[in-house]
């Protein structure tokens, strides 16, 4: 009986020992990094469509999207949403989209309703007018992911959401 390895045996684990590290590598790679930011943008998006539900919603059921209410003027950062009992405003601001209920008689919002944490998501919205009235509002969105220090645009959106009494004409 024989103790120890040969010769040939110690190269061939030499010679095949760093390919099959290699290959391990990229794998633990993939496992550590990659699979976990790839959740975290499928989360940010799931979080940004979840807004654009909401959004949609209240477009949907809105009687009109005025340029301002209560000292608020409707910009590319800020749409005003007019229901027929209330008006709500989608801002965003520092990484989050929050919706309010604007207060009627002084300035300024009542307390927040809803906020979504998009710190990747880029999101612009513009509203569409048709003789000086919006009619509808137009998203586009995406989250951003740095990949080998360069930004690039995951899970791309566009959207055209019509004020509800034109959508209603329409179908």
């Amino acid at each position: 009986m024989r103790k120890g390895f040969t010769i040939v045996e110690m190269l061939v684990v030499i010679i095949v020992l760093p390919f099959i590290l290699l290959v391990l590598d990229g794998l633990y790679k993939t496992l550590l990094t990659n699979i976990p930011a790839s959740y975290r943008i499928a989360q940010e998006n799931t979080t940004l469509l979840d807004m654009l539900e909401q959004m949609h919603r209240d477009i949907d059921k809105a009687t009109g999207l005025p340029e301002s209410f209560a000292g608020q003027t409707a910009n590319d950062k800020l749409v005003i949403i007019e229901l027929d009992d209330s008006v709500i405003c989608y801002q965003i601001k520092d990484g989050r989209a929050i919706r309010r209920k604007l207060i009627e008689a002084g300035q300024g919002y009542a307390e927040e309703e809803r906020v979504w944490s998009l710190p990747s998501a880029t999101l612009e919205w513009q509203v569409w007018k048709r003789d000086g009235k919006g009619y509808a509002v137009q998203t586009k969105s995406h989250v951003e992911h740095k990949v080998r220090d360069s930004w690039e645009k995951k899970m791309a959106h566009s959207n055209l959401f019509f004020v509800g009494a034109l959508g209603k004409e329409l179908r």
